[in-house]
């Protein structure tokens, strides 16, 4: 089974958990689907779409006040990118590319801007800040098509002897997600939601990419897969013959790594549904606002 199977059974699971744990408190759960993007030393321009792949969201919210929440979130996407989809000659001729598998867990706040609990708005734009950790290894095929984890090979000389300070990077890192959207009340107890979110990373080697070609010689007198790893390191030759680049010549650096979603979800109180014979649950009384579904038939109350 693939890690990515792994992690939708590891969602659903949480999810099912989640609506046992919640039923005393003022708690949302929340599901969504979009599109992960990657953005880095593999691509020169950042775009909002572009080589992206399917990222799924699980989360759940709590309800400080009617606008200020906590949030964790559980996701799981692919990134990707490939410098054949680039125009700059430079980046063509490097030849490289990457497929990652990630998961991300995240804790944070989120503000919405209205108060949609009142019943005097239907509408509201929000925003999300928190601190979180995902895991990521960047693989790619080698020129005899086997799949290979890029960081096994120290393509930039990363535990080499002659490289000291280039140490092998890490799988699991820490990052910061900070999005906004816009939230929609369809009822008094489900939202839809459209959502961006954008993570800082505090790694230059999401794509496996980041400093400078390590000299060829070193490399095949000093790396046990050292004919394997010259081959992953540049890949120009496999389009042309361009020679492999001189010591010092810039591979990657160009961009710091950061990744980012978009997507669209549906959130809804757990207190509200109804398990086994006993009746719903209604969410806290906050003060004496009541909510009325009318605001629906009132486009004037958006603002």
């Amino acid at each position: 089974m693939s890690l990515f199977k792994r992690n939708l059974i590891l969602l659903y699971f949480l999810s099912l958990s989640g609506v046992v744990l919640a039923q005393d408190a003022p708690f949302r759960f929340k599901m969504g689907l979009g599109l992960a993007t990657y953005y880095g030393d593999l691509k020169e321009k950042a775009k909002l779409i572009d080589q992206s792949s399917l990222a799924l969201n699980l989360g759940m919210t709590y309800e400080f006040t009617e606008q200020l929440m906590g949030r964790a979130d559980i996701s799981i996407m692919k990134l990707k990118a490939d410098d054949r989809f680039n125009t700059r000659k430079d980046f063509i001729n490097r030849n490289l590319n990457f497929r990652t598998n990630l998961w991300e867990f995240n804790l944070g706040l989120e503000y919405d801007f209205l108060n949609i609990n009142s019943g005097e708005y239907f509408l509201s734009p929000y925003m999300h800040l928190g601190l979180g950790i995902f895991h990521s290894n960047p693989w790619t095929y080698s020129r005899t098509g086997e799949k290979v984890y890029l960081r096994n090979y120290g393509t930039e000389g990363q535990g080499l002897p002659s490289y000291p300070e280039r140490k092998k990077y890490g799988l699991l890192h820490v990052q910061i997600p900070i999005g906004a959207g816009i939230k929609l009340a369809v009822s008094e107890d489900i939202n839809l939601y459209f959502d961006v979110t954008l993570r800082k990373l505090f790694t230059d080697y999401l794509d496996d990419v980041g400093n400078t070609y390590p000299d060829k010689a070193i490399v095949l007198a000093e790396s046990p897969t050292g004919a394997t790893t010259i081959g992953l390191t540049y890949r120009g030759d496999e389009i042309s013959a361009s020679p492999y680049p001189g010591v010092n010549i810039k591979r990657g650096g160009y961009a710091k790594d950061m990744y980012y979603t978009v997507g669209l979800g549906l959130s809804f109180r757990l207190n509200s549904l109804t398990l086994g014979t006993g009746s719903g649950r209604s969410v806290r009384n906050w003060g004496t606002s009541s909510f009325n579904r009318s605001r629906l038939r009132s486009p004037r109350n958006v603002y």
